[in-house]
C-alpha cells in the first residue's frame, strides 16, 4: 500500500481519526511539529516507500502516515 484515499464527512472524522491512531497512523501536522518534513513524507508515499492515507473531510485534506515507517525514514535521514 502506498497511498489510500478516504473521504469522510465531518461527523465521522473524529471516529475515523481514532481508528487511524489505533492502526498506527499519525497526522502529518503532528510529525511536522516534531521536526519531520511533510513534503518529503508525501514524496516518499508517492514513491511507494511509505504508507499514507489521504483523508478528505469536506473540502479539507489531511494526511496520515504510518508512524513506524516515518520514524525509520527520519532515522535514515530521508525526512
Amino acid at each position: 500500500m502506498a497511498i489510500r484515499r478516504v473521504a469522510v464527512d465531518r461527523r465521522d472524522s473524529a471516529i475515523y481519526r481514532n481508528v487511524l491512531k489505533r492502526g498506527g497512523f499519525i497526522s502529518a501536522s503532528y510529525l511536522s511539529i516534531n521536526g519531520f518534513d511533510a513534503m518529503r513524507l508525501k514524496k516518499l508515499a508517492m514513491q511507494g516507500r511509505l504508507d499514507a492515507i489521504r483523508c478528505a473531510i469536506g473540502k479539507s485534506v489531511r494526511w496520515y502516515y504510518q508512524e513506524n515507517q516515518a520514524e525509520l525514514a527520519h532515522l535514515k535521514g530521508e525526512v
